[in-house]
């Protein structure tokens, strides 16, 4: 299986989604700003390469496009990419966050950048259960561990076991689609 994802390969989730799909046999290739994908400096010419390049993936994980909705563009464009090629047997799993059914003012972009993730995640994700079309998942997480001192007191998610869960995703039988999946640390 080829999985491609967004995010260092060497860094953070990215690093254990990897090691954990790699064990298992599967080829992982990932887009990020230390091998010439930054999604900062001309975003529109990025999100194009990484959609040309995502076109042998079977499943493609959108992990770190967060910069002006970056996640977004480049899920909505990839996924209408896909449908339009009758790619229904691949899958798309967004990575948001928990953050984004908060209900008070924000002043950053994050929130609203998770927020509009999950809304577009979950419309693709509607197509996929009732039309011949990619399966989108939308995985909501929380803090994870690597942001426990950024958040003390709080507890963190073990990111090996969020990439477990990434995993669990990607084997489920091809008549059973999970649309949306949170998972926050009890406090």
């Amino acid at each position: 299986m080829n999985v491609m994802m967004t995010g260092n390969r060497d860094k953070d989730l990215c690093r254990y989604i990897v090691k954990r799909f790699e064990a298992e046999g599967h080829n992982c290739r990932c887009f990020s700003r230390s091998n010439g994908y930054d999604f900062k400096d001309n975003p529109t010419e990025v999100i194009a390469r990484v959609i040309k390049e995502v076109e042998s993936a079977d499943i493609f994980i959108n992990l770190y496009t967060i910069y002006f909705f970056n996640a977004s563009v480049l899920a909505h464009k990839l996924f209408n990419q896909w449908l339009e090629k009758g790619y229904s047997d691949r899958r798309i799993i967004n990575v948001g966050s928990t953050t984004d059914r908060v209900q008070r003012g924000k002043r950053n972009l994050y929130h609203y950048e998770k927020r509009i993730l999950r809304e577009m995640s979950s419309g693709h994700s509607i197509l996929s259960v009732w039309d011949q079309a990619p399966k989108v998942t939308h995985l909501s997480i929380g803090t994870l561990e690597n942001r426990a001192e950024d958040n003390p007191g709080r507890k963190c998610l073990d990111m090996q076991k969020v990439a477990d869960y990434i995993y669990w995703l990607t084997q489920q039988p091809k008549d059973i689609h999970i649309n949306e999946l949170s998972i926050d640390p009890v406090q």
